[in-house]
């Protein structure tokens, strides 16, 4: 797999600025086209009230209503395109303006199948819309990659030092293979097992693996006896100075994760630094 097509999720709101230097760095680094993707709601909030009070609107009003919200979103839709295209001309990067229309993740999923990543924060909603569109939605349904930013800044080179938490699942695998283009480009890589009871050790067929794509792991296995994997995880990314961590999402049924709490659930709620996810 190669990086050449990269969907960023792009808004009108401060949290957006590092979301799109991070994407328009991937994007110079790997010479990729970038697509910046506005979700806009197109049908006025008023219009879905559910008391059903717009079937006593009149005309004059449906069409003030139309109007201002069209003139809003023209607003908010063209200071969001700015930043982006600011940001792609910054990186010096190949670019297209998007937006995507609807209150929900369809338009949005369809666009990250036919694109090699896509990044975004764990939850976006879509510009005067109702409906949150989660990230790890998208990559459960998008059969993609996805690039889960935090809130708030962070560095925008992403991709130096990875940690990848490994337990030999078809989730980690998946997750490891979607991101080679990064990992083999990346200054540090740290494997981290979790193995509250010490079992775990040394993987001779993930280490020679990577030796054979260029790459050479630090082997980390944490035996911590309390906490979740999540926390093991977070501590070990901070403790490593990791830019991102790699990681399978939702190893076992997400019911189970949202019931019992897992290492995704963990990871998503924590997000002390990106995060490159797969399913």
């Amino acid at each position: 797999m190669s990086l050449r097509d990269i969907l960023v999720q792009v808004d009108d709101t401060a949290d957006a600025a590092p979301r799109l230097r991070a994407a328009a760095d991937l994007a110079r680094r790997f010479q990729a086209h970038l697509t910046g993707a506005f979700l806009a709601n197109d049908t006025p909030p008023e219009f879905v009230s559910p008391d059903e009070s717009y079937l006593t609107f009149t005309p004059e009003l449906v069409a003030d209503l139309l109007k201002a919200h069209a003139e809003t979103l023209e607003r908010r839709g063209e200071a969001a395109r700015q930043r982006f295209e600011a940001a792609a001309a910054e990186a010096g990067v190949r670019s297209e303006w998007r937006v995507m229309t609807g209150d929900s993740c369809a338009t949005l999923t369809a666009a990250a199948r036919r694109s090699d990543l896509l990044v975004m924060p764990r939850l976006a909603l879509p510009c005067l819309g109702r409906q949150k569109v989660e990230a790890a939605e998208l990559a459960l349904a998008s059969g993609g990659p996805v690039l889960i930013t935090p809130q708030g800044d962070f560095a925008p080179a992403v991709g130096r030092k990875i940690l990848l938490a490994w337990n030999g699942g078809r989730e980690a695998s998946r997750a490891l293979r979607d991101a080679w283009p990064l990992i083999a480009e990346a200054e540090e890589l740290h494997v981290v097992v979790v193995s509250p009871k010490g079992e775990g050790g040394p993987d001779a067929g993930l280490q020679r693996l990577l030796e054979h794509h260029g790459q050479k792991a630090n082997l980390i296995v944490d035996p911590s006896p309390d906490g979740s994997a999540g926390d093991v995880l977070a501590r070990q990314a901070i403790t490593q100075g990791a830019d991102l961590v790699v990681m399978g999402l939702y190893g076992r049924p997400r019911f189970q994760e949202l019931v019992l709490g897992g290492a995704s659930r963990d990871m998503l709620e924590r997000l002390p630094v990106p995060l490159f996810v797969s399913h």
